[in-house]
């Protein structure tokens, strides 16, 4: 898939997390926030403070989280540690796109 397509299919489930997490009453705080090279897809206002999330999508059958690399999971925890307000807590949604619809999946306090 190339860099285009896969930065469309990224903004297209960071896009189906929002809706998510607004239809359960979440307030939405931040998108696409960026820390020093690190980036927070999204960042809502959860009962303990700030809730830093990843969202991970895929096409046709895959598992989002299988995308959630050590790597990735460094990345976030940095981001987040360094983000200038507190962040409490690190979520991850799972978007999983495919012919017949949309499966969201939603991990809370992976750290």
């Amino acid at each position: 898939m190339a860099a285009h397509s896969s930065r469309k299919l990224g903004l297209l489930g960071e896009d189906l997390a929002v809706g998510f997490l607004l239809r359960r009453g979440i307030s939405i705080v931040g998108r696409n926030v960026f820390v020093d090279r690190d980036e927070i897809d999204i960042i809502y206002r959860g009962e303990n403070g700030l809730v830093a999330v990843e969202v991970k999508t895929v096409r046709k059958g895959a598992d989002p989280f299988e995308a959630l690399t050590v790597d990735k999971m460094r990345r976030i925890r940095r981001a987040a540690a360094h983000h200038p307000r507190p962040i409490a807590a690190i979520d991850a949604i799972g978007v999983a796109l495919s012919d017949v619809g949309v499966e969201v999946r939603w991990l809370r306090r992976i750290r």
